[in-house]
């Protein structure tokens, strides 16, 4: 479904805040690092780097990778976690190689993450079947010709915020002693090989916290995004450093589900859900607005 929509002032339209007709709602997002094409040259990407509106937008990211041969086996995905503790001392910059870190000055987010069907994200004009090793490309490096280059697909990140610099929305975490997270989900409208990319929203991006009650925070979509989005209410689920958290991806009939089980040190287990949302995103090169159910590819 696609209907035209005036975004407002502020938002994700790009997550990298490079959009030209809006402002990003939090200048402080973690977005996706896109790899550009060594053997393309356009505005959008040279030299293997890509371009988010003329601007370099690299970033280092560690990153282990789980691959199963077993079929099916992104509809059932279950991570068990320990909450990372702070050293008790505070930090310390006084003798490089051997100061005290806090987790939120090592990283801003770790987090878990999956693709997911997007029939309106890189790249474009290309269907995604659910569930499917059809949409797994053949084109290799930077082929364009010749080859599929695989289903629509978005970026579904559950990232982790550790405690420190807060708010959200201008800095990291949620407050000063608790984790919190939030899942996203990045869709990149450019064409095949970057040729064409919408300068209004290259990264668009769909936040919502993990709330006890399944309810987002504030709107999602990258159009209506706004303070309330990135501000923490009394659903936020708020984890505490040691806590063991329990994090199932699993497949349904509405969609992606991601619930968080996670047992308290200090206060009985509690349960909490990604919001229940239907994720927007705009298809190039105009201004429309897509809305899809996320799916494992």
């Amino acid at each position: 479904m696609a209907q035209t929509v005036n975004p407002n002032r502020l938002g994700g339209l790009d997550c990298n805040g490079e959009s030209q007709i809006q402002q990003a709602a939090r200048r402080t997002a973690e977005c996706t690092d896109i790899r550009g094409f060594d053997d393309k040259s356009n505005r959008n990407t040279w030299d293997g780097r890509f371009y988010d509106n003329g601007t370099y937008i690299g970033h280092d990211e560690t990153d282990t990778t789980f691959l199963s041969h077993q079929p099916a086996s992104g509809d059932d995905v279950t991570w068990s976690e320990t909450i990372p503790r702070d050293p008790s001392a505070l930090p310390t910059d006084v003798s490089p190689g051997h100061d005290v870190s806090h987790w939120f000055e090592l990283s801003p987010a770790p987090w878990f993450s999956m693709a997911i069907c997007d029939p309106n994200s890189y790249p474009t004009n290309t269907s995604c079947t659910p569930e499917s090793d059809t949409n797994a490309p053949t084109c290799v490096g930077a082929q364009i010709t010749n080859c599929y280059p695989g289903g629509g697909s978005a970026f579904m990140e559950m990232q982790l915020y550790p405690p420190g610099f807060p708010p959200v929305n201008s800095g990291l975490g949620c407050d000063d002693s608790h984790w919190c997270a939030a899942v996203t989900s990045d869709s990149l409208e450019c064409t095949l090989g970057f040729a064409v990319c919408n300068p209004d929203c290259e990264e668009s991006v769909n936040p919502a916290f993990i709330q006890t009650n399944g309810v987002p925070a504030g709107p999602p979509s990258p159009q209506d995004q706004d303070a309330a989005t990135f501000t923490p209410n009394r659903h936020t689920l708020l984890m505490n450093p040691g806590d063991q958290s329990y994090r199932p991806q699993s497949a349904t009939s509405t969609g992606t589900s991601a619930p968080v089980s996670t047992r308290m040190t200090r206060r009985p287990t509690e349960r909490a859900t990604t919001p229940r949302t239907t994720i927007r995103g705009a298809i190039p090169p105009g201004r429309r607005m897509g809305r899809w159910t996320p799916n494992p590819t």
